[in-house]
This record gives C-alpha cells, sequence and structure tokens, in this order.
C-alpha cells in the first residue's frame, strides 16, 4: 500500500486503501489501546471486529516492544552501563541476550 500525505489533515485525494500514519507517545498509545478494549455497551469487544484486531495487536505488540526497552535499559543504567548511546534495538537485543545466557556456578547447585 501506498502512503499519502494529507494536506491541512483533510482526506480530500486519498484513496481509501492507503497507509495512514499517526505519531502518538507511548502514553497516549495506551490510552488509545485501553479506550478500544473497552466493552461496548452491548457488551460486544473490538477483538470481535476483525478490522480491528489486527490493528490491535499490532498496537500491543509495539507498546510490549516499548515497555520492554525502557525496562531493560533502567536495569542496565541501574547497574552502571549507559544506554544513551543504544538504539530500542540494540536494547532489545541486548536484553534477549542477557535473558537466553544460562548462569551456572561453579561447583555451587542452582
Amino acid at each position: 500500500m501506498e502512503s499519502t500525505e494529507v494536506p491541512n489533515g483533510r482526506p480530500d485525494a486519498a484513496p481509501a486503501d492507503s497507509d495512514l500514519r499517526l505519531e502518538l507517545s507511548v502514553a497516549e498509545a495506551q490510552a488509545l489501546r485501553s479506550w478500544l478494549l473497552k466493552p461496548a455497551a452491548d457488551g460486544s469487544s473490538t477483538m470481535d471486529d476483525e478490522v480491528l484486531k489486527p490493528v490491535l495487536v499490532k498496537l500491543a505488540h509495539e507498546l510490549d516492544f516499548r515497555e520492554g526497552v525502557a525496562t531493560v535499559r533502567q536495569e542496565l543504567e541501574q547497574a552502571g552501563l549507559q544506554t544513551a548511546n543504544l538504539s530500542d534495538e540494540q536494547v532489545a537485543v541486548l536484553g534477549r541476550r542477557i535473558s537466553d545466557t544460562k548462569l551456572r556456578r561453579n561447583g555451587a547447585d542452582g
């Protein structure tokens, strides 16, 4: 799908199948996800909607990634490692590598 610039916020000539990109803060995205996950007055859920479900899953994955990176970054900083020069992807890879490492003590059980 192609991305279309929308002049003055009006999609006058934007085709229906073009991409729409929004920039949200993490707090705004979390609020949007919470709002979208609230059941409707009739008890239905947006997760039952075949169009909305993949959007919500995508949003949840991105938020989980961002929250995970923030947690790993905070833990590394508390351990005295500077992470300001690392991208989110680099922090995520480092976090995965650390979590996949099996730690063993020599001569000690458990």
